[in-house]
């Protein structure tokens, strides 16, 4: 076998092993992969490890009846969230796991609803351009205030920020939207 029928050879190979790999789902991936890491978050912010880490359905059905249903419809699997302090600002970025796209969709859809049934006044909302769907909501004020959310794939996250202006939040979120398609490509 020459050099030309070997490196013909080992491209079939590349070509079928691309053709067989299977991208990875959402219930096998490390939630905590998927949230903003110290290395991402501006200088002066540090991770709060009490507030940090996974938020199991358990957990998280202890919130609400409705929050329960909904887990439980959706097929959620998982999350984590990760929070970050600094002086006078704070930073919480969470990423949510479920079996299928249909259960990401359904959570973006319920916590779009409850923002804008919060009577928050001055709540703003419009698209963020993050991920598949999403939405950023902020109010306008000297101290900033903002959080996104999206959905992409079998994943929700959020980023939210407080003391951060809509563009740095905006920013952080894309970051993060960076990690959840690495994974689940």
């Amino acid at each position: 076998m020459d050099d030309h029928e070997r490196v013909r050879l080992v491209l079939v190979a590349v070509a079928v092993a691309a053709l067989l790999a299977v991208h990875a789902s959402a219930a096998d991936v490390d939630p905590k992969a998927l949230v903003l890491r110290q290395a991402d978050v501006p200088s002066g912010f540090r991770l709060d490890l009490q507030a940090s880490g996974v938020r199991t359905n358990a957990s998280e059905s202890r919130r609400s009846s409705e929050l329960r249903a909904l887990l439980t419809r959706s097929g959620r699997v998982t999350g984590y969230e990760a929070e970050f302090d600094g002086r006078d600002a704070m930073i919480r970025s969470r990423t949510d796991l479920f079996r299928r796209p249909e259960g990401a969709r359904m959570m973006l859809i319920w916590v779009d609803k409850q923002a804008r049934l919060s009577g928050l006044k001055g709540l703003k909302r419009a698209r963020a351009g993050v991920g598949a769907e999403s939405w950023i909501y902020w109010q306008a004020s000297a101290s900033g205030s903002a959080v996104a959310i999206w959905r992409y794939g079998a994943a929700f996250a959020g980023v939210q920020g407080l003391g951060l202006s809509k563009a740095r939040v905006l920013a952080l979120a894309r970051k993060q939207q960076r990690r959840i398609a690495a994974a689940l490509r």
